[in-house]
């Protein structure tokens, strides 16, 4: 993996990491673990709309967070 690819990484999970905990738990579960919305509203104790809406807003609120970097070319 080359020095780019790495720096990137490390910005994502850096991003994640200042997620609120409900969206960086569904985010997790999703689309790093690979569960279904279902699955994930199991474990949750939750719904698959409140997974869908909390992954929704997990992804834009993570979007923000990298936009500027990506933008600007640092990463």
């Amino acid at each position: 993996m080359d020095f780019a690819r790495q720096e990137s990484r490390a910005l994502v999970s850096e991003c994640i990491g200042k997620l609120p905990d409900t969206y960086r738990t569904v985010l997790l579960l999703r689309d790093i673990e690979g569960l279904d919305t279902d699955e994930t509203a199991g474990l949750l104790g939750t719904s698959s709309g409140v997974v869908k809406t909390r992954l929704h807003r997990a992804r834009q609120a993570l979007r923000t967070l990298l936009d500027p970097y990506f933008r600007e070319g640092d990463v």
